[in-house]
């Protein structure tokens, strides 16, 4: 609301046209060496352009290898770093900074350089699916799976009878890619292996892999799924023409740049693999570690000459080696606290197994790293075993239920027929003119596709007016719950901290004060703009009639799912009477069901407030008000851009 994006109207379907003219990326002959030679052999089954031919696509993917050098870059810094600060902890001076900044150094340079080889992999995986398909265009409905995962849901087949259901393998700010997309997202990739996720254009890409079977089928169980197979299919993408650029400097093939993708067979054993081998290396380490404690067992016990002692036990003997039967000398860590008649008298052991066999160590084992490397080796090869059982067994687990994964059929529902038509001609002809009866029939349509509104005992939560903090629509839509989390926990670490001083770390004080002044900005914010909106709303919902015109209750495509919309005709229009305005609203319901509340699909809206602008109008249906989340729109039919956002809007010509 205000600030928030709750309160905006969703981008209209089709701004985010790639630009471009129909072609191939190979209409010209790049790669020739003069006019008229041959142009380099294409494979048979070689697309006519692939996803990397896009100048958009390109760019985006040099971005993430850039970000990924930026990571291994940074990782070999701090590294260097770490060794730096250990080499200058051998002075006194610095060893307690050394001690303090060292740990640090080490394992922030560590995960920077393994987050770095970790993001190179995925671009070249991505870089290889890029180059061998073509992108295609799907109407699309990103729905949550938990508390940091989502869930992409893709219109695929011919006619959108199959669904494909995806997770985006990304961090959570950028789940806005998958949902600011007007319903329609860009595919490269094989539906069975995962591939490429971009919003239209290409430029921002994200990698995805589809969903187990069971998963996948609970989540086109989901209300805002329901809808998705009835969607008519988006424009698809356009290559851009051969010339000046980037996609025009390379070659016809782009098998002579961009290895073809690796067969998906091969792919899905490399990981069972990867499980197979830690398990069998940490197996290994763990016989090794036994083999080597057991001969620890048998180490000989000998006698030592003291020739030299200091007054911390550190000092010089002489023995005999049991092994080669030769005299050696060497330094040696003696008790200081035996008896004074034994001042030239101790005894040890000496290490019989592996490459330390001749090593002198003590009873507290000090002398050898054999022990160090032992449990090393031991712990090291326990923990390898096993993350290689766990791990494998997942992957078995996984295996089997992904035997059959791939597009599913979409769900019928009984009453509802596909729909007839695709608001797009291929041939560029102009649709037919949408009229209140063609709406009416499409909302009817939508509405069977919901399902039932809110249950009797409930009317809808979000359905009254008053103070604005108690309409939890509106307490929703201005984003102030979700402020108060940052807040309560810096409430909270600073409470814990003056009642009882050291009890929190430094690092959790300026994570808590860092959390704390995000939120402040974050309430400022919606302070200034969210709540007197807020407030603006409540009192329009209250103010007079400004019209009362007949409305149709249509769903407009979004990324996370359908959002109401009153598309509003003149009071006494007829069945061919086109539409003259256009009202956003908020979902009433809550996140799993939110048509719950929802008025009927086709009626009469009674609009209340003052006439000012922005005309912030709160229609009243049955004797309640439905809140906007946008301003009331006089539609202009002579524009171009108008006329095809309600070609969109309307999904089918029944």
């Amino acid at each position: 609301m205000g600030d928030t994006p709750e309160m905006t109207g969703p981008t209209r379907p089709g701004a985010t046209e790639p630009s471009g003219t129909t072609g191939s990326a190979a209409a010209g002959t790049p790669g020739t060496t003069g006019p008229g030679a041959p142009a380099p052999p294409e494979p048979p089954d070689a697309p006519a352009w692939t996803a990397l031919d896009l100048p958009g696509t390109a760019a985006g993917l040099g971005r993430a290898r850039r970000h990924a050098s930026y990571c291994v870059n940074a990782g070999l810094a701090l590294l260097a770093a770490a060794l730096t600060v250990v080499v200058a902890s051998a002075s006194a001076s610095a060893e307690e900074l050394a001690a303090v900044l060292g740990p640090w150094c080490f394992s922030l340079g560590a995960g920077a350089l393994g987050l770095g080889l970790w993001l190179r992999g995925r671009v070249r995986r991505m870089r290889r699916v890029l180059g061998s398909r073509p992108w295609t265009a799907h109407a699309s409905v990103a729905v949550q799976r938990g508390g940091g995962s989502a869930a992409v849901v893709l219109a695929v087949g011919p006619d959108g009878d199959e669904l494909l259901v995806l997770t985006p393998l990304t961090v959570q700010w950028r789940y806005h890619l998958l949902t600011d997309t007007a319903g329609v997202l860009w595919w490269c990739g094989d539906p069975r292996t995962g591939g490429v996720l971009a919003p239209p254009g290409g430029e921002e890409l994200i990698r995805a892999r589809p969903l187990g079977t069971r998963r996948a089928r609970r989540t086109l169980d989901l209300p805002q799924v329901r809808a998705l197979s009835h969607r008519p299919p988006p424009r698809p993408p356009r290559p851009a023409a051969a010339g000046p650029g980037p996609a025009a400097d390379r070659p016809a093939s782009p098998w002579l740049t961009v290895p073809p993708e690796k067969p998906a067979r091969r792919r899905r054993r490399r990981p069972g693999l990867t499980w197979l081998a830690l398990l069998v290396a940490g197996l290994a380490g763990v016989v090794l570690a036994t083999v080597w404690a057991e001969q620890s067992e048998s180490d000989p016990q000998i006698d030592l000459t003291v020739l030299s002692e200091r007054s911390d036990g550190r000092c010089v003997v002489r023995w005999d080696d049991p092994f080669d039967h030769q005299r050696r000398t060497g330094p040696y860590q003696c008790d200081p606290d035996r008896d004074p008649l034994l001042d030239d008298w101790e005894t040890g052991f000496v290490v019989s197994y592996g490459p330390w066999k001749g090593d002198l160590y003590n009873a507290e084992l000090e002398g050898t790293s054999a022990f160090t490397v032992m449990d090393t080796v031991g712990v090291g090869g326990l923990l390898c075993a096993l993350v290689g059982l766990v791990g494998g067994a997942v992957h078995l687990i996984r295996r089997g239920r992904r035997a059959a994964v791939g597009p599913l059929p979409a769900p019928s529902y009984a009453g509802v027929d596909p729909p007839s038509g695709r608001p797009w001609a291929p041939d560029g002809s102009a649709a037919p003119p949408l009229t209140y009866a063609v709406c009416a029939a499409a909302a009817t349509r939508q509405a069977a596709l919901r399902g039932p509104g809110a249950p009797p005992d409930r009317p809808g939560a979000g359905m009254r007016t008053g103070p604005w903090w108690r309409v939890p629509v509106l307490l929703e839509a201005t984003g102030l719950t979700r402020v108060l989390y940052p807040l309560a926990y810096l409430v909270g670490i600073g409470t814990l901290t003056l009642v009882r001083p050291g009890t929190v770390s430094g690092p959790l004080q300026v994570f808590a004060v860092v959390f704390g002044a995000f939120g402040l900005y974050s309430l400022l914010r919606i302070l200034r703009g969210g709540v007197p909106l807020a407030r603006q709303l409540t009192r329009q919902a209250d103010g007079p009639v400004a019209g009362t015109p007949r409305y149709v209750l249509l769903e407009e495509p979004s990324g996370t799912g359908p959002a109401p919309v009153l598309l509003l005709f003149a009071a006494d229009a007829d069945d061919s009477a086109p539409p003259r305005a256009l009202l956003r609203l908020l979902a009433p319901g809550p996140r799993k069901r939110p048509w719950a509340g929802l008025p009927a699909p086709v009626g009469t809206a009674e609009l209340r407030g003052r006439r000012e602008e922005p005309f912030l109008a709160v229609p009243w249906i049955d004797g309640r008000p439905h809140w906007p989340a946008d301003a009331y729109e006089e539609l202009d039919l002579a524009d171009p851009e108008t006329a095809r956002y309600l070609e969109e809007l309307v999904p089918a010509r029944l």
